[in-house]
């Protein structure tokens, strides 16, 4: 009896810290959003640019060409003169046929318990960062990938739903990359829950499945390769690994930074929540044995966050660092003649 009830002990503690730690994230997300005050002015940016919502709360967790064809909404930021961002609604399919699909397109995807109307203010601050410094010299296309994080009581609960809800969402996102002109110039920045679906999405564009979700039909099977960054990427530091769950994803990309922090909350206690023993996540320390990568390995960069982000999963808190972000926009922006990928360095 005593053995027992000391491990009900340690679970309930073990509970406890996670229910912590799992706060401090929606704590982190409403953190960010309340100091993002600017974000209900019009963002400042290039009339020749576009800012859009993709938004796949409507299509759930089906994974067909039909629920995404018909469910997928899209909706375009109109920005005026000293008054909010109007959104409009637009046909998706305009992105792909459109004279704009030639020029570079940024999507962001955002993290967990991010409930609708949050994704576009959020979206916008990175937008903002981008536009601040990204060192733009041409028009780009901004895109918020929306998924169904918004939150459900109890904070395990909420983590476990969504950690399943990643692999549609991930397969949603590739399944809309494949739909793009191979020839498109597309980066991806993900954070938190988002940098797994957009590593799930480079997966399943490689080959890859994802508990049994695949593309079983490809538009265009030969895309040009995807710049990719992970801020704070809440999935096992192993799973880019050969042999792991998204084992396909450095055959996508041309180049992957991984932005870092030993402190964030939420990346020290995320072994307490995968069930799968002592697992670091990737935003913590990064890939778990680089070595095991290949020629592969000179792709990518990892970033280290720790001193100038410390004990924070809020994206506001990143996103301030200037210098490092300077480093992540223009590397997304790169095209293949200037592109410059430092040297990799492991922390």
């Amino acid at each position: 009896m005593i053995p027992a009830i000391e491990q009900l002990c340690v679970y309930a503690r073990t509970l406890a810290v996670l229910g912590v730690a799992l706060g401090t994230f929606g704590t982190a997300i409403q953190s960010a959003i309340a100091d993002g005050r600017p974000l209900h002015s019009p963002p400042r940016h290039s009339s020749s640019d576009e800012i859009l919502l993709l938004n796949t709360r409507m299509v759930g967790t089906a994974c067909d060409d039909i629920s995404m064809s018909r469910r997928l909404q899209c909706e375009q930021c109109v920005a005026t003169p000293h008054q909010a961002p109007q959104w409009k609604p637009r046909d998706w399919n305009d992105l792909v046929f459109d004279s704009a699909a030639a020029r570079p397109t940024v999507i962001y995807i955002h993290g967990n318990r991010i409930a609708r109307g949050e994704d576009r203010r959020q979206g916008l601050q990175v937008y903002r960062s981008l536009t601040r410094l990204g060192n733009l010299n041409e028009p780009i296309r901004f895109i918020i990938w929306s998924w169904p994080s918004s939150a459900i009581p109890g904070p395990v609960k909420d983590y476990k739903v969504k950690a399943c809800r990643t692999r549609p969402a991930a397969w949603q996102l590739a399944w809309f990359l494949d739909q793009l002109p191979a020839e498109s110039r597309v980066s991806l920045l993900g954070y938190s829950y988002g940098a797994r679906v957009a590593s799930g999405a480079m997966h399943v564009l490689g080959g890859g499945s994802l508990d049994g979700l695949k593309l079983h039909q490809r538009n265009h099977p030969q895309h040009k390769p995807f710049r990719v960054a992970l801020i704070a990427a809440a999935f096992d530091a192993n799973w880019i690994q050969p042999g792991h769950f998204h084992s396909r994803v450095m055959s996508q990309v041309k180049s992957l930074m991984i932005a870092t922090n030993q402190l964030d909350p939420i990346m020290r206690f995320y072994h307490l929540s995968n069930g799968r023993g002592h697992v670091d996540a990737l935003g913590k320390r990064g890939v778990a044995q680089p070595q095991t990568l290949g020629s592969a390995i000179r792709n990518i960069k990892m970033i280290d966050f720790t001193r100038a982000v410390g004990r924070s999963h809020a994206l506001v808190n990143y996103l301030a660092v200037s210098g490092k972000m300077q480093s992540i926009w223009q590397e997304l922006l790169a095209t293949d003649a200037s592109a410059h990928l430092s040297k990799l360095s492991f922390h």
